[in-house]
């Protein structure tokens, strides 16, 4: 990975006045909504002006600072924290883009970056057109095409939504996808767009190797504990494929050669069928559903855990595998996008066919069964995980910005 830091932005140019469009911010959403926070906090702590426009979420501020950046909530329907509706989308984009037309105007934005083409590139779209402000559009994920979509319905929206997404992406100034892997499944829609790989970053202070004990040592994993933990994050539903991992435990309880148990971090719609399939497999003693923890709880999940496993069906790069390897863990992962960039088989994890519920079992128990072998793959985590700073990140975001900024300058 080579991410450049900022080569153009100097005192003497000034700071940038960045508008960002993101429908999902903490506390509602997923990982996406945390590489707008991150990287508006290191906007902001680098001098530069930044507001983001997001969704309104129930009893959620309709404007407020947040480490030193400015967020501004519109009203859109949305009735789940953690899973929002097409039509729901479809309200954000529509209230973002006469909000952010109107806001523009006070603003003066030098550069608006849009985070996911849809719902977001309208606002930025219509700047662009109607007040020449350039726009860059963080992909990341289930924002681009794909041809096995889950839910199966979004191959017909994915068709009917095409055209739009070209032309958002084709206006841009920069489209930037967070893996290598989801650049490739991009093309696929655009073969004509230039787009570039900014990888999705990670808290290095925060999310740290296991915290030090009171006698100033550094607590280091068992390798033969009691009872190996296993940890999983994310939303419960069908395209992070937790139904899979609940298949194979019949297989991991016959195989591993340690007691074990699986904790699931996270809450969402297809809670009520993971259940029913894990007591129909008479796996409940094994796994455990603690539901969402606030994010500032969630280092010490990590810190408790001797593996992560995330067996999505798609991803973009997921920031729980970065904050996992961050933490000193080994990852049992499928093979998608982000992920394989990230995962090495037999030097900080080990990969499986997404879906596929045998190869996830033997990925499982391996690294179950791999004692000292587990812990060593877990120092070989943080040591591949330390380029992905979020500030590492941030700068190559300006760096870009600033590239665009100045052409615009000389045209």
């Amino acid at each position: 990975m080579d991410i450049k830091p900022p080569t153009h932005l100097t005192e003497s140019q000034g700071k940038l006045k960045i508008l960002m469009f993101n429908h999902e911010f903490p506390p509602i959403g997923g990982g996406g909504g945390w590489v707008s926070y991150f990287l508006g906090k290191h906007f902001a702590a680098a001098g530069h002006e930044v507001h983001l426009i997001t969704s309104q979420f129930r009893d959620c501020l309709t404007e407020e600072e947040v480490e030193g950046f400015h967020v501004h909530r519109v009203r859109a329907l949305r009735k789940n924290r953690d899973v929002c509706a097409v039509h729901e989308m479809l309200t954000y984009a529509v209230s973002s883009s006469l909000y952010g037309l109107q806001f523009a105007k006070r603003f003066q934005p030098d550069i608006v970056q849009v985070f996911f083409g849809i719902p977001a590139g309208g606002g930025a779209y219509l700047l662009q057109k109607r007040r020449n402000v350039p726009y860059v559009v963080f992909l990341g994920g289930r924002d681009v095409p794909s041809r096995n979509p889950d839910p199966p319905y979004y191959r017909w929206l994915y068709l009917l939504l095409k055209p739009i997404i070209r032309a958002i992406w084709g206006n841009a100034s920069a489209v930037v996808a967070c893996s290598e892997g989801l650049r490739e499944l991009a093309r696929e829609t655009d073969t004509d767009v230039k787009m570039d790989v900014i990888p999705d970053g990670l808290d290095l202070e925060r999310f740290e190797v296991v915290s030090t004990s009171v006698t100033g040592k550094e607590k280091q994993r068992d390798a033969c504990p009691e009872k190996v933990r296993v940890l999983t994050i994310g939303r419960l539903i069908p395209r992070k494929g937790f139904q899979f991992l609940i298949r194979a435990l019949p297989q991991i309880v016959e195989n591993a050669a340690y007691n074990f148990e699986i904790e699931v971090v996270g809450d969402g719609p297809y809670q009520a069928e993971l259940l029913k399939l894990s007591e129909v497999l008479d796996v409940v003693s094994h796994i455990r559903f603690t539901g969402s923890v606030p994010y500032s709880e969630l280092p010490q999940k990590y810190r408790d855990a001797d593996i992560f496993i995330l067996p999505s069906l798609a991803e973009g790069m997921p920031l729980v595998v970065l904050e996992a390897m961050g933490t000193g863990l080994p990852i049992v992962a499928s093979r998608v996008q982000g992920i394989d960039e990230l995962v090495v088989e037999d030097v900080n994890g080990a990969l499986f066919e997404a879906g596929d519920v045998d190869g996830l079992a033997h990925s499982l128990v391996k690294l179950i069964n791999a004692g000292e072998g587990r812990v060593e793959m877990g120092k070989a985590s943080v040591e591949r995980v330390r380029p992905y700073d979020w500030k590492h990140i941030a700068d190559a975001y300006l760096s870009l910005y600033a590239d665009i900024v100045k052409k615009g300058e000389q045209q």
